[in-house]
């Protein structure tokens, strides 16, 4: 069986930026339990909704955490006073691992930059603090329109159903958190000009 790719990326690091990455990703963990783990850029990266939200790396001088997104960090750079941040990433020493209100602060930044542009592009997607889905579904004109989806913040579905142009249409459904239809209600939009 193949060694894990962020298992065998951790274990290749060299002590201390191994342990202070170990670090890291615990306290990722803790940051976004919704989350999933993958490798990107080859590096080892923590994704909601099959979006990066942030990745992690050792050099020689330093460690980095990049939230994939300049945007993200431009908006925090004055709470991040004493790390070393451009565009896309913020460095860390090799032996000190990021606080966790750091990487809270820069997880909840690129989480509303995801969010801010899906919005640019016609589509909603809004996430919980813990990184799990809230909701999604397409804009028209700024207004929720096709299907749409929202979710409880364990990531259980807890409603589906169309909007046209801001208006509920056709069948909705409410579950539980097994999943199990709980309640089904018709819309009938009204005539649109």
């Amino acid at each position: 069986m193949a060694a894990d790719p962020i298992d065998a990326y951790l274990a290749a690091q060299p002590l201390p930026q191994r342990a202070t990455l170990l670090a890291v990703r615990s306290t990722l963990r803790r940051v976004l339990p919704a989350a999933t783990e993958c490798m990107t850029y080859a590096m080892p990266t923590f994704q909601v909704d099959g979006t990066s939200v942030v990745s992690y790396a050792g050099f020689v001088r330093h460690c980095s955490l990049f939230p994939h997104s300049g945007i993200a960090l431009d908006g925090i750079a004055s709470h991040l006073d004493g790390y070393d941040i451009d565009k896309g990433t913020l460095r860390f020493p090799i032996d000190r691992p990021l606080p966790i209100g750091v990487v809270r602060l820069v997880v909840a930044a690129k989480l509303q930059a995801i969010t801010d542009s899906d919005a640019a592009k016609g589509f909603a997607r809004e996430f919980y603090d813990n990184g799990a889905l809230k909701l999604k579904g397409m804009l028209r004109n700024g207004a929720m329109h096709g299907a749409w989806s929202f979710y409880r913040k364990d990531g259980s579905l807890m409603r589906s159903g169309s909007f046209r142009t801001g208006e509920q249409t056709g069948s909705w459904r409410t579950f539980d958190r097994s999943g199990a239809l709980v309640k089904e209600t018709q819309f009938v939009a009204s005539k649109q000009p």
